[in-house]
């Protein structure tokens, strides 16, 4: 049994048994997000030319328009105006592909968020107060309540899904 100030013993124990479990889930939450960063910048060049199918192509345009210019300099009597093709439709597996490509997008995000808020909680979690090691455990097990109760733990577990 370790001598001296009991306080003290105690608070040495709580601050190692906090600081490895504190730590492994930030290494978690950094390799968390880098490989939410580099999905995301995946992605997004994914969106970026998938965005592009849900308009019409500026070349077949150009061309019908090119043509139309064409007949009306052969035929100068010819005086149709030349319109806009105004029915223009993606196709519905288009629309889907974009829409869960965003969707991923949109999560990536919101699990790099998650994760970042995590980091946050862990690092206040943390934090030395320079109180004297009673009011030290009080606040260590204020803050501990608050992370059960904010349930960080099992939000920690689902970033990764």
């Amino acid at each position: 049994m370790p001598k001296g100030d009991p306080w003290l013993n105690t608070n040495r124990l709580v601050e190692k048994h906090d600081s490895d479990l504190c730590k492994d889930w930030a290494n978690d939450v950094d390799t968390l997000l880098t490989f939410t960063g580099l999905f995301a910048a995946t992605v997004t060049a994914f969106v970026i030319e998938s965005y592009q199918w849900l308009q019409p192509d500026a070349v077949e345009i150009t061309v019908m328009f090119l043509a139309r210019i064409s007949e009306q300099l052969a035929n100068p009597g010819n005086t149709t105006a030349a319109s806009i093709p105004t029915d223009f439709s993606p196709a519905p597996s288009v629309k889907r592909i974009n829409i869960f490509w965003i969707l991923s997008l949109t999560m990536s995000l919101m699990t790099a968020l998650i994760g970042i808020l995590c980091k946050q909680w862990l690092r206040e979690y943390q934090k030395d107060a320079s109180l004297p090691f009673t009011d030290m455990l009080s606040v260590r097990q204020m803050r501990l309540e608050g992370f059960k109760f904010w349930r960080v733990e099992d939000i920690l577990s689902y970033l990764p899904l």
